[in-house]
């Protein structure tokens, strides 16, 4: 996630170079192909121009505003992990306080289960982060979860949904065994669903796209428009062709901009500056799960270079 007030030229660029090398280079063309046959032979009516120019805008805003509804649910839903998991730690640790000094468990039998239930919600957070986000660097075994749970879990179809039903069964073992009450799961239950729903909504915006009829379009008429600006500046322009490519450039590179800003908020956790910040967001959950069993908390991530991970 960008989080400074101000973007680095090279990078705008990495992103922009190649449409916007297009239109600098076809604006030149059609400037210096206007000098042996006129302005007058080359040029085509500006309003045309413009009117599309309207009709893109539109286009392109609601192109936008749909890339970042779905940055912003992304976000959301990492926020929603974030708090259930919250939640859940929360209650353990004061229900299993509550046991041990009820006498239904003894204290090591109680740090037992509270470490077990939210170290796994830690696990749970960054297997989720794996299968949205894959990352070459990850780690083995995710933390807070021991080997072997993390092998059958790393083996199942959908690891962070198996570290779920781990989470119940160890649960239901905990009120058994009296270190949860009977009633408790009513209060927690509806925070694993709400990790599920989180969840399922994060493998959607991994796993389907905005329909490419949107994205492709946009990119054939950001650069349609782009060839027809210059085209259109030399009605408007025939005896100042030295303005004709910046204002070009100008004219079409706010349409292309916006056309890749949409682009990139359009897939939230590809690796990319752009994305949410997922690796923040688990390592908040670790560090809430640190103060829950007050462990020493690790540091929280900082932004690296004006970008959040």
């Amino acid at each position: 996630m960008i989080v400074k007030r101000t973007l680095s030229p090279r990078r705008v660029l990495s992103y922009t170079r190649v449409p916007m090398a297009w239109t600098v280079a076809w604006a030149l063309a059609a400037t210096l192909l206007a000098v042996p046959l006129g302005a007058e032979r080359v040029a085509i009516p500006f309003a045309p121009v413009g009117a599309l120019g309207a009709a893109l805008a539109i286009f392109v805003a609601f192109r936008n505003n749909t890339a970042f509804t779905r940055w912003n649910e992304a976000r959301s839903a990492w926020q929603a992990v974030l708090i259930a998991c919250r939640s859940i730690g929360r209650q353990v640790v004061a229900a299993t306080d509550n046991a041990v000094h009820a006498g239904a468990v003894s204290q090591e039998v109680a740090d037992r289960v509270a470490r077990d239930v939210v170290g796994r919600l830690v696990g749970f957070a960054h297997a989720l982060a794996r299968q949205v986000r894959p990352h070459p660097d990850a780690p083995p075994v995710v933390p807070h979860v021991s080997a072997a749970e993390w092998a059958t879990a790393d083996a199942a179809a959908n690891p962070a949904h198996q570290l779920l039903v781990n989470q119940s069964v160890a649960l239901k073992a905990a009120i058994r065994d009296g270190a949860l009450g009977q009633f408790d799961p009513i209060s927690l239950e509806p925070q694993l669903a709400a990790l599920g729903v989180a969840q399922g909504t994060l493998e959607r915006l991994a796993g389907t796209p905005t329909p490419r009829q949107y994205d492709y379009f946009t990119r054939i008429f950001v650069l349609a428009y782009a060839a027809l600006v210059p085209l259109g500046l030399l009605s408007l322009l025939p005896d100042s062709l030295w303005l004709v490519l910046p204002l070009s450039v100008v004219l079409a590179g706010v349409f292309v901009v916006m056309a890749v800003v949409g682009a990139a908020n359009d897939e939230p956790m590809t690796g990319a500056v752009t994305d949410v910040p997922v690796h923040a967001v688990c390592r908040e959950i670790e560090r809430d799960a640190a103060d829950a069993l007050r462990l020493d908390r690790p540091p929280a991530l900082q932004p690296v270079d004006g970008y959040l991970w």
